[in-house]
């Protein structure tokens, strides 16, 4: 089974047609709504990667948040392979986009008082959606949802830790060139920790509006699967 995972202020619905690909070539699919059931002032990185590993996840894909997710999992249980999409950084990779980093400092105070909260669009458009054209990027920001804060805190402090030598499957991280929020270098250095495969393709870290890309990481994961 193919188990889906999305990102930080995103849900499952992102993963749509990525499992309409998959499902017309004979995969079994399942998209996970890390958040369901969860107390979002209370809940921690952990109770998502949880509820992933709840699962029957042969092959793991994961956005963002999710590509972080995917490696935890890797790290605690055997699964067939992982794929890391415009992943988050686990502990000792460190993120270098200092105007991301301050412009994150205005939810310090939601994170401080556990509030769940997602940004603004100037926020969104400016370091996710950047490459996305502006009707359809209002159109994703009306879509997304608040995030734990903890959680949040968590990945914005490079607070998961991981060890690489307890992960035995197949890798693979894709990268695209334009992403503001995980930048190809951080991305090549998260895969050569594990000495895994890495791709890096056209696009922003919001891959879900060009169905050229889509189709481009699809056939890749497809290719790791063979």
């Amino acid at each position: 089974m193919l188990i889906f995972i999305h990102g930080m202020w995103s849900n499952e619905k992102v993963w749509e047609k990525f499992i309409k690909y998959f499902e017309s070539r004979n995969f079994e699919c399942k998209a996970i709504n890390l958040r369901k059931n969860l107390d979002l002032k209370r809940a921690h990185f952990m109770d998502y990667v949880n509820k992933v590993e709840a699962t029957e996840n042969d092959i793991l894909i994961g956005h963002s948040m999710g590509g972080l997710i995917v490696q935890k999992v890797m790290e605690r249980k055997r699964v067939k392979a992982g794929i890391a999409i415009c992943s988050a950084p686990p502990k000792g990779i460190k993120f270098r986009n200092i105007s991301m980093f301050l412009h994150s400092l205005r939810y310090l105070p939601k994170i401080l008082q556990k509030k769940p909260f997602k940004p603004s669009y100037n926020f969104m458009k400016k370091f996710l959606l950047n490459c996305i054209e502006d009707e359809k990027s209002y159109t994703i920001y009306n879509e997304i949802v608040v995030e734990a804060p903890i959680v949040a805190y968590e990945i914005a402090m490079n607070k998961i830790e991981i060890d690489e030598r307890k992960i035995n499957a197949p890798m693979l991280f894709i990268a695209t060139k334009n992403d503001k929020a995980s930048p190809p270098e951080m991305v090549n250095k998260i895969a050569k920790k594990y000495n895994a495969n890495y791709k890096l393709l056209e696009g922003c870290h919001w891959i879900f509006e060009n169905l050229d890309i889509m189709e481009e990481i699809s056939n890749f994961i497809l290719k790791l699967l063979s």
